[in-house]
Formats: structure tokens, C-alpha cells, sequence
């Protein structure tokens, strides 16, 4: 997991002057015990000595409570931000993941909505606060699950791009203007105007190949889909049946634990090698949850 990031001596200087982090920490609390000073050394002395001495209680209060908190010493403030930065980065995902279904193709934001809903419906197994021993022997796959759902969204991320390549580039005229140049090379004897002429199809056949190349990635991208999705499908059953023949203590007819974990790291695999990218190369996050 990634390491929880610490807040800077500038957001915990804010927090105290923020009423629902440390404003009654730092000076309410401080406050409320000089002005009991104050009256109780008014009462022994005279009040204006009182109001001194409750002044300089206060304030000294204000200081070492401020410096604590600053300082990083307030832990439960650490967690309080680190929980904050969880749930914005959390409604950020929320929002990029709403616009990326607005804006993926129809084919792909229903598949992507299945791969979605696949991996809702197993992770609420696991975090509904009700453990069986075929969750606890199951846990070790989450990490698996997790990166199968953030390569399904960075999947369609990819697909809509190469779409966009593929629509703005017409291979129907960039194929007929190839076949023209090659008939005008085919008439024209060498010099200068052939040269230029031999460049610019040279420099239309490049820009064919990529847009073949964008559309194979493209299917290529489609299959990777459809791989995590029959992945995300058969561990949900395999779950589910487990579960049953553990409530009906049965023999278990389900696929085996280990089989089925390996299964998962070899369709992360092969999820890979579909887009021409090996385990090594894999992003720094995915190897984080996995």
C-alpha cells in the first residue's frame, strides 16, 4: 500500500485556526484556563495582577498547544487529513470515472459498467463487516481484483483515445492518395519533382501504417476488456459457490483457492501481453495494490 502522506507545517498551521479541526484546541482550551487563573489569582492578589497572570497563562497555553500541533505531535490530526486526502482523492475518482462513461463509446461504457458493478458486488463481500473462513482464505486475491478494476478504466481510457485517432484520421483517402502517387511516380523520371513526390508517400504510407496500427491496438484493447470482465464474472462465482457449499457443508465443488488465484496473476498476465506490455513494465500503482 502507499505510504499515508504527511501533512506540511502549513495545513496543520491552518487547522488551527479552523473551528472543526484545533480553533477550541489551540485557543479555546487555553483561553478557558486563563480566565480561571485570572479569577482565582485576582481573588489572592488583586485584579490587576489576576489579569496578568491569566493573560500570560493563556497565552503561554496558546503557544505550547499551537507548537504541538504544528510541530506534527497531534496524531489524530495527521489522520483527520489523511482521511480527507482519501475522500477527495476519492470524489475526484468518482468524477473522472462519471465523465469517462459519459464520453466512452455505447459498446464500452456497458462493458465497463459490468466490470464496475462485477467488482462492486465481490469487494462488498469482503467489507461488509461479515467474515467466513472462505473470505478469509479469499483475502490474498483483493489486491489481484483492485488491479483488474483500475485496468479496466485505464482500458476504456485507451480505447476512446484510439478512437479519436482513428476517426480523425480518413485511411480511405490517405489508401487513394498513396495509389495516386504511385501512379504520378510511375510517370515521372527522376529528378527533383519525383524526389519531393517519393518523400510525400513515404510520409502518407507512415501515417497509413499508424492508423492500422491504432486500429489493431484498438481491438486489442476490446479483448483485454472482455478478459477482465470473464475474470471479475467467474471469481464472483467461484465465491459464491464456495460460500453455498460452506453453508450446506458440502464438499467444496468450486474451483481451488490457490487455482483460482493463479488464474487471476495470469490474466493480469495476459492482460500484459495483449497490450505489448510485460509484468515488469507494469505502473509502480498497480504493483502498490497487487
Amino acid at each position: 500500500m502507499a505510504a499515508a502522506r504527511i501533512s506540511t507545517w502549513k495545513e496543520r498551521l491552518l487547522a488551527c485556526f479552523q473551528w472543526q479541526k484545533r480553533l477550541l484546541h489551540v485557543f479555546g482550551i487555553p483561553s478557558a484556563v486563563g480566565a480561571v487563573t485570572a479569577v482565582a489569582a485576582a481573588s489572592a492578589l488583586n485584579p490587576d495582577a489576576g489579569l496578568a497572570i491569566g493573560a500570560l497563562t493563556a497565552g503561554t497555553g496558546v503557544l505550547l498547544a499551537g507548537y504541538y500541533v504544528v510541530a506534527g505531535f497531534d496524531r489524530k490530526l495527521a489522520a483527520l487529513h489523511e482521511a480527507e486526502d482519501g475522500e477527495q482523492a476519492l470524489a475526484h475518482e468518482q468524477d473522472e470515472l462519471s465523465r469517462l462513461l459519459v464520453t466512452s463509446e455505447p459498446e464500452m461504457r456497458a462493458q465497463l459498467e459490468r466490470c464496475l458493478s462485477l467488482y462492486a458486488a465481490i469487494d462488498v463481500q469482503f467489507s461488509d463487516g461479515i467474515d467466513d473462513a472462505v473470505e478469509a482464505v479469499l483475502q490474498n486475491s483483493r489486491g489481484d481484483l483492485a488491479t483488474f478494476k483500475a485496468r479496466a478504466i485505464d482500458m476504456v481510457k485507451l480505447y476512446h483515445r484510439l478512437s479519436a485517432v482513428v476517426r480523425e484520421s480518413n485511411a480511405n483517402a490517405l489508401m487513394a492518395e498513396v495509389r495516386r502517387m504511385d501512379q504520378n511516380l510511375s510517370r515521372l523520371t527522376e529528378g527533383s519533382v519525383r524526389d519531393a513526390l517519393l518523400a510525400a508517400r513515404e510520409s502518407s504510407v507512415r501515417m497509413l501504417e499508424q492508423w492500422q496500427d491504432a486500429f489493431a491496438k484498438r481491438q486489442q484493447v476490446a479483448s483485454v476488456l472482455t478478459l477482465i470482465e470473464n475474470n471479475l464474472q467467474e471469481f464472483k462465482l467461484a465465491m459464491e459457490l464456495r460460500k453455498a457449499d460452506a453453508t450446506l457443508g458440502t464438499a467444496a465443488s468450486g474451483p481451488d483457492v490457490s487455482d483460482l488465484q493463479a488464474r487471476l496473476t495470469a490474466a493480469g498476465q495476459a492482460c500484459d501481453e495483449l497490450v505489448g506490455r510485460s509484468a515488469r513494465g507494469r505502473s509502480s500503482r498497480e504493483r502498490r495494490v497487487s
